[in-house]
């Protein structure tokens, strides 16, 4: 069990925050070309995308994510991770179905 969230903590969210920075620079220097507004959605979705990534990393390396090592109101709420999650999708669907 530990080798999966050695997995998890350890390789997948720095590969995740990596992947995202560059997608939110491409889409960036797209929308700077371009200047279309689907492709600005799209960059707002790959930044709050890489705010989350930001947001566990920390999380996970100086124990925000844990409540046993924190007083509960420097705790992350997990809704605060899902809302990020429905905000990204939300932003996403837009872009793909704006006219």
């Amino acid at each position: 069990m530990e080798d999966i969230e050695y997995l998890v903590q350890d390789i997948l969210i720095p590969c995740i925050m990596i992947l995202s920075l560059s997608l939110l620079i491409i889409a960036a220097l797209s929308y700077r070309r371009t200047k279309n507004d689907k492709i600005l959605v799209i960059t707002i979705g790959f930044l709050c995308f890489f705010i989350k990534g930001l947001i566990l990393s920390i999380g996970l390396y100086v124990g925000m994510l844990s409540s046993d090592s924190l007083p509960p109101s420097f705790v992350i709420p997990f809704d605060m991770l899902l809302f990020l999650d429905f905000l990204i999708l939300l932003l996403l669907y837009f872009a793909v179905f704006k006219h």
